[in-house]
C-alpha cells in the first residue's frame, strides 16, 4: 500500500494585457500620472494579479480599486479583469459557488461584447472551479469549450495548459485513455516551445495515469523521463515527488537495489527541503522497503518516524494506512495481538470516511494479521469482505465514469439543440426535394407495412403456442410471490416488535421533561429501529442525560444501543458511578470484555451529561461528539476525547469536564447523522458547521418549534437523496 504523490496543474487564465510587470514597479507606476484613466485601472489589475501568488488580502485591495475605477468611468473590460481576479481570489478561499457566478456573469458580458476570444480565461477558470468543487464533467465541459476557441483563435501557449488541465479532469474522472491522449496532445504540442519544465510535468502526469492502471513499467519509464528533466532544471521538490513515486513502483516490480539507490537521493533532498511532509515521505518509503527486505526492527523504526511527522487530523488516509503498514511489521515482528489492535485502529479511521478501495485492502491487512494467529475463520471472513468492497469500489468508479460521460453526452446534447433552433429559420428545404423524400418516405412505409403484416401473423401464431406455457410460468411465480411476501411480513413484524422494545429502553420524553420543560428532541432513525439512542437516569442528586452514536444502523446498530444502554445503566443504577468519565470508562470495559475479544471494534460515540441537583453543577464525558452550548446568539464549543467508547487505538481514562452554565443557555448534542446528511444542489455533506449555525438561529425559540425547524431544515437538503445515517439532535436547558 502506498500513497503515491504527484503535481496537478490547474492554472488560471488572465488576458488583462502581455507581460505582467514586477510588483514594485506597478506600485511605482502609480505614483506616476497616466495618459488616461484606463491605464490607471490596468495598473490596479495587474497589481491584483501579481500579489495572488504573494498576498490574498493585497490582491483583494487592489482587485477591488480596479473594479470601482473601472465602474466610475464605464470601462468595461477593466470590470472584468477586476472580476476574473476576484473569482480566483474566491476559488482560493473555498467559495466555489460564488466563484462560479462571477465567471458566469464574465462569459455572459464578454458574449454581448461579441469578444469571444476573451472567453478562453472565463471558460478555463470555471473549468477549474468546477473541478475542485468535485464536478468533472462540468470541469470537462468548460476546458474544452476554453481548448476549442483557443484552437479557433491559434492561441497555442492556452492550448498547453488547457490540455494539462483536460487530461488531469479525466483522470480523476478514471478516463484513463481519454488522460492520455490528452497529455500526449500537450508532449506533441510542446515541442514548438520546448519548455522543459511542461514537459516534465506531461511526463510525471502520464506517469501517474499508468500507476493507477498498475502498468508500472510504462509508469517507471514516464517517471524517469521527468526525474531526469527535474534534475537538469534543479528543482528539489519536483525531484523529490518524483523519487518518492518512482520507490514505489521499484518496490512493485522488485527491484529493490534501486529502491536502495532512490532513498539516497530522496535523503539528499530531505536535507535541501527540510519539510515535515517530504521527511514523512522518505520515512514511509524505507519502513516499506526494509519491511520488504526482511529488516523489520528498522522498519518498525522508520514507520515511527512517519507517525511523528503526519498530521493525523488533516491527512486520515495517510495516518491509516501507516496504522496498517505498522500492523503488517508488527506481524513479522510476531507480535500479532498488537498488531491486530493497531490494524483495527487504522480500519475504524478508513470506515469513517468514503473511499471502499482503501477499505478493501485495509480488510485484506486484517485478513493476513488473523492468518498468522491462526484465526483463519476470521481471516476468510475478512477476505470476502475486502473482495465485496473491491467489487463495490470498481462498480462505483464505473458508475462515476457512465455518469460523467452521460453528463458530458447531454451538455453536447443541450447545445445542439440550442444550435438547432437559432439556426431553424435558416434550414429551408426546396419543395422538390420534400416531395422526392415524400415519395421515397412512401415507398418505404409499404415495403415497412408489407413486413410488418407478415411479421404480425407468424407472431399470433407464436403467441398462441406460448400462452399456455406463460398462464402456468404465471400461476407458479404468483406462488412464488405470495410465500416470499409471508415471509417480508414476518420479518418486518419482528422488526417493528423490537422497535416496540427499544422505545421502551430509550429515554422517554416525559421523563426528561420531569426534570425540566424545556426541552428538544429530534430523533430519526434511517430504519425501523436505530443505532443512535438518547438515554437519562435519575439517580439520587444527580440526573443523568446522553446522546450517543451505536455502531451501525438499522438490526444490527439497535442491538448494541440496547446493550451499550444496559451497561449505562449498570454502571448508575447498579454501581452508584457518578463522574462521566468513570462512567464511560465503566462501558467501554464491558464492552471490549463482550465484543472485542475477537477483534471487533464495536461501541458507541457520544455524550453523557451529569447534572448535581443541590447546586446546579453540570459535567459530561463525551467521545467524538462534543457538546455546544448557545448563550446570548453565540456558540460556545467544548472539547471531547478523540476515542471511541470501544476499542480503539487509544485506551486512556475518558475525561470528565464542567459546564459553566448561565441562566438562557441552551445545550445541545447531536450525532454525525445530521452534519454527514448529503443534499443540497450539489448532493454534499450538511456539516457541523451549518448545524451549528441553525442551532444558533433556532436556540431562542419555543423547543417545539425547534423541533419543526431542524426537521424542515433536515427534509429541504435530503430532498431526493436517500438518508444515510440515524439522526438525533437534542437541546435542553438545565
Amino acid at each position: 500500500m502506498k500513497e503515491l504523490l504527484f503535481v496537478l496543474f490547474l492554472t488560471v487564465t488572465y488576458f488583462g494585457s502581455a507581460q505582467t510587470p514586477l510588483i514594485d514597479s506597478l506600485k511605482k507606476a502609480l505614483t506616476l500620472p497616466v495618459q488616461n484613466d484606463t491605464m490607471r485601472v490596468i495598473q490596479y489589475n495587474e497589481l491584483a494579479w501579481n500579489y495572488l501568488d504573494y498576498s490574498s488580502e493585497k490582491a483583494l485591495y487592489y482587485q477591488q480599486k480596479g473594479f470601482a475605477f473601472a465602474r466610475k468611468i464605464h470601462y468595461l473590460d477593466g470590470e472584468l479583469d477586476a472580476l476574473n481576479t476576484k473569482g480566483i481570489l474566491l476559488r482560493y478561499a473555498n467559495k466555489g459557488d460564488e466563484a462560479i457566478d462571477i465567471y458566469y456573469r464574465i462569459i455572459t458580458a464578454r458574449k454581448k461584447q461579441g469578444k469571444h476570444d476573451k472567453l478562453i480565461g472565463a471558460y478555463s477558470n470555471l473549468g477549474s472551479v468546477y473541478y475542485e468543487t468535485g464536478n468533472t464533467a462540468y470541469a470537462l465541459r468548460y476546458y474544452q469549450k476554453a481548448f476549442d476557441l483557443s484552437v479557433q483563435y491559434k492561441q497555442e501557449e492556452n492550448q498547453l495548459t488547457l490540455l494539462t488541465n483536460l487530461g488531469v479532469a479525466y483522470k480523476e474522472a478514471g478516463l484513463y485513455d481519454q488522460a492520455l491522449s490528452t497529455f500526449e496532445k500537450g508532449l506533441k504540442l510542446n515541442r514548438k516551445f520546448n519548455d522543459r519544465f511542461e514537459e516534465a510535468q506531461l511526463y510525471l502526469n502520464i506517469a501517474t495515469v499508468y500507476d493507477e492502471r498498475k502498468l508500472y513499467k510504462e509508469a517507471i519509464r514516464y517517471n524517469e523521463h521527468s526525474l531526469k528533466i527535474y534534475r537538469k532544471l534543479d528543482i528539489p521538490r519536483s525531484i523529490g515527488i518524483v523519487l518518492f513515486n518512482l520507490a514505489a513502483e521499484y518496490r512493485a516490480t522488485k527491484r529493490y537495489d534501486l529502491v536502495e539507490k532512490v532513498i539516497r537521493e530522496m535523503e539528499v533532498i530531505s536535507r535541501q527541503l527540510k519539510e515535515d511532509e517530504f521527511d514523512c515521505s522518505l520515512a514511509q518509503t524505507k519502513a516499506n522497503f526494509f519491511h520488504e527486505t526482511n529488516r523489520h526492527a528498522k522498519a518498525l523504526i522508520e514507520v515511527e518516524k512517519a507517525f511523528q511527522l503526519v498530521d493525523s487530523a488533516s491527512d486520515v488516509f495517510l495516518y491509516a494506512e501507516l496504522l496498517l503498514t505498522k500492523a503488517d511489521i508488527l506481524v513479522s515482528l510476531n507480535q500479532t495481538e498488537k498488531a491486530l489492535y493497531t490494524a483495527h485502529a487504522g480500519v475504524a479511521i478508513l470506515e469513517r470516511n468514503d473511499d471502499l478501495m482503501r477499505l478493501a485492502k485495509a480488510y485484506f491487512v486484517l485478513a493476513e494479521i488473523e492468518k498468522a494467529g491462526n484465526n483463519f475463520k476470521e481471516a476468510l471472513r475478512l477476505v470476502e469482505t475486502a473482495n465485496e468492497l473491491s467489487r463495490k469500489s470498481t462498480l462505483a468508479a464505473l458508475d462515476e465514469q457512465i455518469a460523467t460521460l452521460n453528463v458530458l453526452n447531454e451538455l453536447d446534447r443541450k447545445e445542439q439543440d440550442l444550435q438547432l433552433a437559432n439556426h431553424k429559420n435558416k434550414a429551408a428545404i426546396a419543395k422538390n426535394e420534400k416531395q422526392a423524400n415524400l415519395m421515397w418516405a412512401g415507398g418505404l412505409i409499404g415495403l415497412l407495412v408489407s413486413v410488418l403484416l407478415v411479421f404480425s401473423v407468424r407472431s399470433n401464431q407464436h403467441k398462441r403456442r406460448t400462452n399456455g406455457l406463460l398462464q402456468e410460468q404465471k400461476t407458479e411465480i404468483e406462488a412464488q410471490k405470495q410465500t416470499v411476501d409471508e415471509k417480508q411480513r414476518e420479518i418486518l413484524d419482528s422488526i417493528h416488535y423490537a422497535k416496540r422494545i427499544q422505545q421502551t429502553l430509550l429515554a422517554q420524553e416525559e421523563h426528561i421533561r420531569q426534570f425540566t420543560a424545556d426541552v428538544c428532541i429530534y430523533f430519526k432513525p434511517k430504519d425501523i429501529v436505530s443505532g443512535d439512542f438518547y438515554w437519562s437516569a435519575d439517580q439520587g442528586d444527580y440526573f443523568f442525560l446522553a446522546v450517543c452514536d451505536s455502531t451501525g444502523h438499522g438490526v444490527p446498530g439497535a442491538f448494541m444501543s440496547l446493550l451499550n444502554i444496559s451497561f449505562l445503566s449498570e454502571a448508575i443504577n447498579e454501581m452508584r458511578l457518578t463522574d462521566p468519565g468513570l462512567i464511560l470508562d465503566h462501558v467501554r470495559n464491558r464492552l471490549i470484555a463482550y465484543i472485542s475479544h475477537s477483534g471487533a471494534q464495536d461501541g458507541m460515540d457520544g455524550v453523557l451529561f451529569a447534572y448535581r441537583k443541590h447546586d446546579g453543577q453540570l459535567t459530561y464525558s463525551a467521545a467524538y461528539n462534543a457538546p455546544v452550548v448557545v448563550r446570548n446568539g453565540e456558540c460556545l464549543s467544548f472539547e471531547a476525547d478523540k476515542m471511541p467508547i470501544g476499542k480503539g487505538e487509544k485506551l486512556q481514562a475518558f475525561t470528565t469536564r464542567e459546564l459553566s452554565l448561565e441562566p438562557g443557555d441552551v445545550v445541545y448534542a447531536y450525532t454525525d447523522g445530521y452534519p454527514d446528511q448529503f443534499g443540497g444542489e450539489k448532493g454534499k455533506k450538511f456539516k457541523s458547521k451549518q448545524l451549528t449555525e441553525l442551532l444558533v438561529s433556532i436556540s431562542g425559540e419555543p423547543f417545539q418549534t425547534q423541533h419543526d425547524r431542524l426537521n424542515d431544515t433536515f427534509e429541504a437538503w435530503r430532498g431526493s437523496h436517500e438518508q444515510i445515517d440515524d439522526v438525533t439532535v437534542l437541546g435542553v436547558r438545565f
